[in-house]
């Protein structure tokens, strides 16, 4: 597999060294230097002289990602294990389809670099389900097809509509496989608390299936360990076999890369060479690629300085900053084939800082940037100002509310809040408002008597204008005695004045802390299938979860509360173990 090529790495790209012509660069390619032996630095040396990038040079880098390792000679092999199918990786998606697989009759054996079984979140949607029904939700394919229509359009109809309809038809017998396993465990499956925008923009539905038991607080944060647990002993009891701490290193494809895939050479914490053999398939469910910086260099570049220094954590859960080292996509890679046709790859951002009457809210007061400027219509979704945010000078935003804020609503809804009220409930005005003072001692807020008092504090901490963002806060004060946002136009429901003092404000800044993972990956058939350039399945091989490729098209939006898990993590795991279980 190996060859005397340049590599390069996100540093190089980034730095603009990679400055070359097509000439150039094919003539660096012919006659580099082998990764080892220092290729990205060679390149960059030698690209620092060189002309301008040209698009026919781009086309012709090979990234250091993009070279396989030299497979190891069989005498190498200290042993081979065999099963109808294996299965790579221990997080939600890896655990539903090995046991999906074995639920359905089927033989399988998996393998996980990390050293548990993984998780994060805990939201799952799911469509048509027992629990919607004992909820007395009329959630079904037919009732929420607007809705899901309309999702579609926001993502461009740039990701695989096949994937999407596929789950929504399919997805509420998944959920229903899993809520009987989660019964019987002792959990009660339940259902994320709705939330209803004044102007229907957007509304989110309830279709996010948590897992509660006594043990935990939160089903929406600690609820998916539950099902992951649950899973592990399910496969257990079942006669499945689980490996931890085995690390899988590179596939096995026939007649040179273009035949079967028929198994996966790994390595264990002992350094010894194992190979799995699956005489059905191989399904891959090795996460995101986020914790590789060069992959989100070439992938998700936008995103590529989220990536904090921990990333690629196989044992990683509920962490910002990027996941997985894109294992299964780089196998892939190695084996042909195809990136997805969508590109760059969806990031999923976490925008949960500032103080909102429901989870899924964004701030309902103002935000302004660090020029003191208002920069959004504030009606939207948390998740839609961090994008907006992103744009703005340094990914700062600032805003300001006044004492009055906490009792303009009834009620406080949090993550977590759910239909059957089990666990952490929505929290009062009072309770609210002692937050607040709360969070003023902790130094999350700053208090003042006076706006110019809170906007110094702010100032202090992130540079915020005081005296534009003084103006900007007094001539929204007159908008919202005049009844009328002239700026943005805010609905009427959220124009909140803020007069009365003591006054509070927040400052934060877009980073790692807010990047959760980026989607996609591998293209990949509405049956997860591997597909090389010419959309043809690679034989043999699967993957799921997070790596699937074109189920998103511009970015993760949470505007279907736990689509991913639910879709590409629950139905399609479980609908592909059900499928190589017949097989």
């Amino acid at each position: 597999m190996g060859t005397n090529i340049v590599t390069f790495d996100r540093r190089s790209f980034l730095k603009g060294a990679l400055m070359a012509s097509a000439a150039t660069a094919t003539g660096a390619m012919l006659g580099g230097c082998s990764p080892q032996q220092g290729g990205a630095s060679s390149a960059a040396g030698a690209a620092s002289e060189a002309a301008p990038m040209t698009a026919g040079a781009y086309d012709k880098l090979t990234w250091s990602f993009e070279v396989p390792p030299e497979p190891v000679d069989e005498s190498a092999i200290k042993e081979t294990i065999t099963d109808d199918v294996i299965v790579i990786g221990s997080g939600v998606s890896g655990l539903v389809a090995a046991a999906s697989i074995l639920g359905h009759g089927g033989s399988c054996t998996l393998f996980s670099a990390g050293t548990k079984a993984v998780s994060r979140g805990g939201s799952n949607h799911a469509v048509g389900t027992k629990t919607q029904a004992r909820l007395g939700l009329d959630y079904t394919p037919d009732t929420v097809a607007a809705h899901f229509n309309n999702e579609i359009a926001r993502q461009g109809y740039r990701m695989d509509s096949r994937k999407w309809w596929k789950w929504i038809n399919e997805s509420g017998e998944a959920m229903d496989w899993i809520t009987d396993i989660m019964d019987k465990a002792g959990y009660t499956t339940t259902l994320e608390l709705p939330f209803s925008d004044p102007n229907g923009t957007f509304s989110i539905p309830s279709g996010a299936h948590n897992f509660y038991g006594p043990e935990i607080e939160n089903s929406a944060n600690d609820g998916e360990p539950l099902l992951t647990a649950t899973l592990e002993r399910y496969i257990l009891d079942n006669g499945g076999s689980i490996t931890y701490n085995t690390k899988a290193e590179y596939l096995v494809r026939e007649n040179d890369n273009s035949g079967r895939v028929t198994a996966v050479v790994a390595t264990n914490d002992d350094g010894d060479y194992l190979k799995y053999v699956g005489t059905k398939a191989i399904v891959m469910a090795t996460g995101d690629f986020s914790g590789d910086p060069d992959m989100m260099a070439k992938y998700c570049n936008a995103f590529a300085d989220y990536v904090a220094e921990g990333a690629g954590d196989y044992d990683a859960e509920f962490q910002f900053g990027g996941l997985m080292p894109g294992d299964g996509q780089k196998m892939g890679l190695w084996v042909g084939a195809a990136w997805q046709n969508t590109t760059p790859s969806a990031p999923m951002i976490g925008w949960y800082g500032f103080p909102a009457p429901c989870s899924d809210q964004n701030h309902p007061g103002i935000l302004l940037n660090v020029e003191g400027e208002r920069f959004i219509n504030e009606d939207t979704t948390s998740v839609y100002a961090g994008y907006a945010i992103s744009g703005q000078t340094e990914k700062k935003v600032f805003t300001v509310w006044d004492s009055a804020f906490a009792s303009r609503f009834d009620s406080w809804e949090g993550l977590g809040n759910n239909m059957d009220n089990l666990g952490v409930t929505p929290v009062s005005a009072e309770e609210k408002a002692a937050e607040f003072e709360a969070g003023v001692k902790e130094k999350t807020y700053v208090k003042g008597d006076t706006i110019e008092e809170v906007l110094e504090a702010l100032a202090e901490q992130g540079g915020i204008d005081v005296s534009v963002a003084k103006a900007t806060i007094d001539q929204y004060n007159a908008d919202v005695a005049a009844g009328s946002d002239r700026s943005y136009h805010k609905c009427k429901e959220f124009l909140i004045p803020i007069e009365e003092g003591p006054f509070y404000g927040q400052y934060n800044q877009l980073g790692p802390a807010q990047f959760l993972c980026v989607l996609g990956g591998l293209r990949t058939s509405p049956n997860c299938e591997v597909l090389d350039e010419t959309n043809a399945p690679i034989e043999g091989l699967y993957n799921v979860g997070s790596m699937m490729g074109d189920t998103f098209g511009t970015f993760y939006n949470f505007r279907v509360p736990g689509q991913n898990l639910g879709m590409t993590c629950i139905t399609f795991p479980y609908l592909l173990g059900k499928d190589l279980a017949g097989k």
